[in-house]
């Protein structure tokens, strides 16, 4: 599924792969994460697909999105890391989407760093072999063994708050802080 944003969808070899959880960490507020989000449910709905927004610290705003794109979006509103891991377990499994977003920006890092590995494992193998690309947007590195990590590089200017989304995806640039390459599994196989 593309994400809609060049340097992402170049980074990841053409979108976010099904199947697999791809970490997007964005550290600062204006680190262009909501564009991303913006961006990706333009293209979900452009392709008439479903997309699940797991929002762990309730931050979506959904005022600064068209309202036609808000037609093939289920939004959680979680109050925790628990609620939303709970929350995309269930969805990702649900196999209806072609995106589960588990937005984990806002949420503590102190506990999402307590989180057991088995959580984020857990996740993953509901992700493997399905039809469902899963996004775990977060403000610090934090998902162990992820398949594909990129990070927005540089936070946006505040002279983009008034440009439109498009001009600002074009300029967001996806630094690979971790990829999986089929090069890497005949070479581990």
């Amino acid at each position: 599924m593309s994400a809609a944003v060049r340097s992402i969808d170049d980074a990841l070899g053409g979108g976010l792969p099904a199947g697999r959880l791809t970490e997007l960490v964005s550290a600062a507020p204006s680190g262009g994460g909501q564009t991303v989000l913006a961006r990706l449910l333009a293209a979900t709905r452009a392709a008439r697909q479903r997309v699940a927004l797991i929002d762990g610290a309730d931050g979506f705003a959904p005022e600064t999105v068209p309202g036609d794109m808000l037609r093939h979006i289920v939004w959680v509103r979680c109050s925790g890391p628990g609620q939303a891991f709970a929350a995309a377990d269930i969805l990702v499994r649900d196999g209806n989407y072609a995106v589960a977003v588990l937005d984990l920006r806002g949420c503590a890092e102190r506990l999402l760093r307590r989180t057991p590995a088995s959580v984020w494992y857990r996740l993953q193998r509901a992700a493997e072999g399905g039809s469902v690309a899963v996004l775990v947007q977060t403000q610090a590195p934090l998902v162990p063994a992820v398949p594909w990590r990129l990070s927005l590089a540089v936070p946006l200017p505040l002279s983009d708050a008034e440009a439109p989304r498009e001009a600002v995806a074009d300029r967001l640039v996806a630094r690979v802080e971790r990829s999986h390459s089929p090069a890497a599994d005949l070479l581990a196989g």
